[in-house]
């Protein structure tokens, strides 16, 4: 006769059993953007929404493929607003949830990895129920929980900043995540590139997973473009047409072209302009309306440009629609006109373009940021001498010398130039904005070690100039250059007409380095020696010049110049083109950024620019001057007054007979 187990003596058995057997129990992975939408959250503060994450049809497949282990590397060139950071913490939590990966994120300095740690990783966590059971240290304030290191059950994250060397070091991952590429540096220390420094720190992982994403830069310098050209195949969002099927990826377009974003240029302003828009079908021609997107969305698929395409970042097939190998690396390129919860729409991004389509500056803005691409405008047209020569002006009364200063002038500054033979003297006058005129160019002959050569140019310094209102202007401060072996006779110059009026200068042509940084104390020579970053005064003025003048309307940052062959000549413009940007190697075989001559063997008529624009920023981070207030005005008939002067203020508290 067999003995019956008690009922209690069965559940405790049972449940023995159950704990015996859960070290076998696997859970069945899911994809990526699945796993986000059931256990991802959005913290209130870190986003325009909070609670539940919603993936939107534009991150499907990109996070998808960030979480798919057969993907060893994967590059995404995108625009801002299509949730790349919200990407990069859903991806990590995922791979420590389903995987236990190892993880590291980084970002181009230590503050950004502060505060991804601290307003992004952690306040997502906090509200999402599975960290607090993989990651029991959450609420911790140990070495398990730090701002740069995250401890879980079987996985760790590292959140780091490339721009301390050490950081690159002595860290094994199975996935890392460099996020905003392009901003980090070219060099780390002297260690080397930071992206290879980081593929590193995954050697010996049984699933090596790079992810790499930014908005891009300048074409040449920029890290993304490297990577995705190294990219086994590249996908973008192919859409089909509501009107005709046919399936077209979103392009910006321009005026020749049929497709891309139209609007009805017609209308009075910015605004009714950009309530306009439309989508151009590449096919039919028929208008999409925003409207429209997220069912296209949804019927769209990712394709390469080898016609391999998939719709979920797991499943390839090929151009015939068989089924085809996972690519180990991909790029993904992606731009806000996608994104289906933009505020304003695709207003929005036409109202922002409007804004800024007159401003290089702010162009490059709209093209890295808003459209995800390379700017490619440093040079090119914009460097084009006879195009900059055909578009000189007269802003002046009868002839140039008589007034050759314009009435939206607040500030003259000039620019030397030392050669062995001659000196050359140029002088720019800025108003609101920085906007600039080119007002004398003085060319003088001779050695400057003679006094004859250093008479003359004492006059030439003190030469004042006048508007057509009858405002008389001096030159405000001067900077000269005292590179080469000319070196103490500049520095003499400078003691006899003003220390803080005359600066000698010494440029710095290195990429990187601040416009000037003028010193707190006289050098040994008794002089205000101050080092300039060429290379960044050159990149920000040539930006510039494709700013066309809009006759006496201000336009910020627009440079003017003279109708008058005497100073702006053929071969001042063809000096003023003469630089060009390239990557060189520096002596130690490090990456650098080099402004060099491209076909022109002179380049003072940049260098006096160069000078005379760090004259300008002398004095407005010098001595506080405001551009957008324009100085009192002087009549013609009235003598100038005493110590209104900041140059002839600085000669008397720092010395100088000026």
């Amino acid at each position: 006769m067999f003995n019956q187990t008690s009922p209690i003596t069965l559940t405790a058995i049972q449940t023995k059993v159950r704990r015996g057997l859960m070290g076998m129990r696997r859970t069945i992975a899911i994809k990526g953007a699945e796993w986000a939408n059931k256990h991802f959250r959005l913290a209130a503060g870190s986003s325009q929404e909070e609670g539940f994450w919603e993936t939107l049809p534009l991150q499907v497949v990109p996070l998808n493929m960030m979480c798919n282990r057969a993907i060893s590397e994967l590059t995404m060139q995108k625009s801002a607003r299509v949730g790349w950071s919200k990407l990069v913490i859903a991806a990590n939590s995922c791979l420590h949830a389903q995987f236990k990966t190892n993880t590291v994120i980084y970002v181009p300095t230590e503050n950004d990895a502060k505060n991804i740690s601290v307003t992004e990783i952690d306040a997502a966590w906090q509200e999402m129920p599975i960290m607090h059971q993989i990651f029991p240290a959450l609420f911790a304030k140990d070495h398990r929980n730090t701002v740069s290191y995250k401890q879980g059950t079987g996985w760790s994250l590292h959140v780091l900043g490339t721009s301390t060397p050490r950081n690159m070091r002595a860290l094994t991952k199975g996935a890392l995540f460099g996020d905003e590429i392009d901003g980090w540096d070219w060099e780390v220390g002297k260690e080397g590139n930071p992206i290879d420094l980081a593929r590193m720190r995954l050697e010996g992982a049984a699933f090596p997973m790079a992810r790499w994403g930014t908005t891009p830069t300048n074409t040449g310098e920029s890290h993304v473009e490297r990577l995705m050209a190294k990219m086994e195949l590249t996908f973008r969002f192919y859409l089909p047409c509501p009107h005709c099927g046919t399936e077209q990826v979103l392009e910006w377009g321009s005026k020749e072209d049929k497709h891309g974003f139209k609007w009805d240029n017609t209308q009075p302003s910015i605004e009714k302009k950009s309530k306009t828009v439309y989508y151009s079908c590449v096919h039919c021609d028929d208008p999409i309306y925003y409207k429209h997107l997220y069912k296209m969305e949804l019927a769209g698929r990712w394709i390469a440009e080898d016609g391999t395409w998939t719709r979920d970042g797991h499943e390839f097939f090929d151009i015939d629609d068989n089924p085809a190998p996972t690519p180990s690396s991909v790029g993904i390129h992606i731009w806000s006109g996608y994104n289906t919860k933009l505020s304003a729409g695709w207003r929005g991004i036409v109202r922002d373009f409007l804004n800024k389509k007159d401003d290089p500056s702010q162009l490059k803005t709209f093209v890295n940021l808003t459209l995800g691409e390379l700017w490619d405008g440093e040079n090119g047209e914009k460097l084009d001498w006879e195009h900059l020569k055909s578009r000189r002006e007269i802003w002046w009364a009868e002839s140039r010398t008589s007034n050759p200063v314009p009435e939206r002038a607040v500030v003259l500054t000039g620019g030397i130039d030392t050669q062995d033979d001659r000196i050359e003297l140029f002088v720019w006058a800025w108003g609101p904005g920085e906007e600039c005129w080119l007002v004398e160019h003085i060319v003088l002959l001779g050695d400057l070690s003679s006094q004859v050569l250093k008479d003359a140019t004492g006059k030439a310094l003190y030469r004042t100039y006048k508007k057509r209102s009858g405002q008389v202007m001096d030159v405000q401060l001067w900077c000269w250059d005292a590179m080469g072996h000319k070196t103490d006779d500049v520095y003499q110059m400078s003691r006899t007409h003003g220390v803080m009026w005359v600066i000698p200068i010494q440029g710095e042509n290195q990429y990187g380095k601040p416009i000037q940084n003028f010193p707190r104390k006289k050098n040994n020579k008794k002089v205000y020696l101050t080092r300039l970053g060429t290379d960044g005064i050159k990149q920000r003025l040539y930006s510039r010049l494709g700013l066309n003048p809009k006759g006496d309307e201000p336009v910020p940052g627009c440079v003017h110049f003279p109708l008058d062959d005497d100073i702006a000549g053929d071969e001042f413009f063809k000096q003023l083109c003469s630089a060009n940007k390239k990557l060189e190697h520096d002596k130690s075989g490090r990456q650098v950024w080099r402004w060099v001559k491209q076909y022109h063997p002179f380049d003072e008529a940049l260098d006096g620019w160069v000078y005379a624009y760090a004259a300008l920023n002398i004095l407005t981070q010098r001595f506080g001057l405001e551009l957008e207030e324009p100085q009192p005005q002087q009549p013609q008939e009235q003598p100038q007054t005493p110590g209104l002067s900041i140059a002839e203020l600085a000669a008397r508290l720092k010395g100088g007979t000026r």
